[in-house]
């Protein structure tokens, strides 16, 4: 079969899927996505902040440059970063380079532009069970609850089922050698929006803010609507209370009480109605995944979450993903006749320093170890402060998405501060370990006390 008019199948219509998914109709391929939702419910009310950064921006424009404009009308520029330790301001982090939205938004455009193409076929209420790779066979679930099997042996199957992907798991045990690194989070986030031109003093609607005690953050969305996250992490006090469905009288009041102790800053941003919504609304979590390689020969490859799932604090998610899409893309179309292990050879030392970099960020956002969460904000702050002395960890974010952002390879941005990471944070670590169990040991000595005279 001439590998240039094969049929594509794209497992899932995330931004991801429906990013590989345009892009390759572009070329006029017969291109079917198969969603497991029986209709998309894509509402800014119940997803939740993500940046654009250049990565994201320039697969948008490649699918179509009007896409930019949509995100752009519904979105904000991002001006900066503050970050906060308690009530004091520690760092800041300029940026301009980035568009303020949510998930659901950018799935949203994409999807009414699938919708529009007449190479592309979607397929809903058919939820992957099972892969059959020596049959080379796909195997779902209709909303029904009776199983139908696709045939796919002539056809390239691209996998970008999200974090809990089905293809993912089916690939263990059948493809040798496929071993991929699961790290659950460990929190959940959910976000309470604020009403249209809510406004709090000391907030600038053209900077997002970090709460780093307990991992909150904000950020504005079209019409001066703020979005403020809470984390919920599990084992903590607050989880109950951060997960609980119910609005009652005592659970606003509580919520209410958090986000003052928490994010002083944003308290004004929220009404009463505010957080009786929030209990109503979804949470997120999610895992961090390594994976050895992403290729199953020339017949399945793996892309976005559930290839390398990272988490919210890096910033790439969804510009990884849909970096993915524009890479994978480009091999398919090189005319070579293994573009998926091409894509695989060049993208996986990229994808391995970003794993490095998540599951670090997702070691430091589950602890409830003190002294690395105290160690955790010193590695941040010195980051930012310690450039001119040569410190990674804020360079790490200025190319990212800083005024410096750009699509330089990850692996080229990361090695330094992977270098660096492993021989400063575990001293930072072991001196915060040492001044807790000084506070520890000093809080139990008795008081002196006076001989008499």
């Amino acid at each position: 079969m001439d590998t240039a008019t094969q049929p594509v199948i794209v497992l899932g219509s995330g931004p991801v899927g429906l990013g590989v998914a345009l892009l390759l109709a572009q070329s006029g391929r017969a291109v079917t996505v198969y969603e497991a939702k029986d209709e998309l419910a894509l509402s800014d009310a119940n997803s939740y902040p993500i940046g654009v950064n250049p990565r994201g921006q320039e697969t948008l424009r490649r699918i179509d440059p009007a896409l930019l404009d949509r995100l752009r009308e519904h979105g904000e520029i991002v001006r900066g970063w503050r970050i906060f330790a308690g009530g004091r301001l520690v760092a800041k982090l300029a940026s301009g380079t980035v568009w303020s939205t949510t998930r659901a938004f950018v799935n949203k455009i994409l999807l009414e532009k699938a919708e529009a193409d007449p190479h592309l076929t979607l397929v809903t209420g058919h939820k992957l069970a099972r892969v059959d790779v020596a049959a080379r066979r796909l195997v779902f679930t209709l909303s029904s609850g009776e199983e139908t099997t696709v045939d796919a042996a002539g056809a390239r199957v691209i996998a970008a089922d999200g974090v809990w992907s089905a293809t993912r798991r089916s690939l263990i045990g059948q493809v040798p050698g496929f071993d991929p690194e699961v790290g659950p989070w460990g929190v959940r986030f959910r976000v309470l929006f604020s009403k249209p031109g809510a406004k709090a003093p000391g907030l600038d609607p053209s900077l997002h803010y970090i709460f780093g005690d307990k991992g909150m953050y904000s950020a504005t969305l079209a019409s001066e609507v703020w979005c403020v996250a809470v984390t919920a992490i599990e084992g903590t006090e607050d989880e109950p209370l951060l997960l609980a469905t119910e609005a009652t009288d005592a659970n606003v009041a509580a919520l209410q009480e958090f986000v003052r102790q928490a994010a002083p800053l944003t308290a004004p941003l929220l009404t009463r109605e505010d957080y009786v919504d929030f209990f109503g609304r979804d949470s997120f979590t999610g895992a961090v995944i390594r994976c050895p390689f992403v290729n199953v020969g020339e017949w399945l490859v793996l892309i976005g979450d559930a290839a390398h799932g990272v988490i919210p604090p890096t910033g790439e998610g969804v510009n990884s993903g849909l970096e993915d899409a524009l890479l994978l893309t480009e091999h398919l179309n090189s005319g070579s006749a293994t573009p998926f292990s091409d894509y695989n050879a060049a993208r996986m030392p990229d994808l391995a320093a970003l794993g490095e970099y998540a599951w670090f960020l997702m070691e430091n956002v589950r602890s409830t170890d003190p002294a690395r969460r105290t160690a955790n904000v010193v590695w941040r702050i010195a980051g930012v402060l310690g450039k001119p002395l040569g410190l990674k960890a804020g360079q790490v974010e200025e190319r990212l998405f800083g005024p410096a952002a750009d699509r330089t390879p990850y692996r080229a941005i990361l090695a330094p501060w992977i270098r660096q990471k492993d021989r400063v944070f575990p001293v930072l670590h072991a001196l915060a370990l040492a001044g807790f169990g000084l506070a520890r040991k000093l809080r139990r000595r008795p008081p002196a006390t006076r001989e008499p005279a």
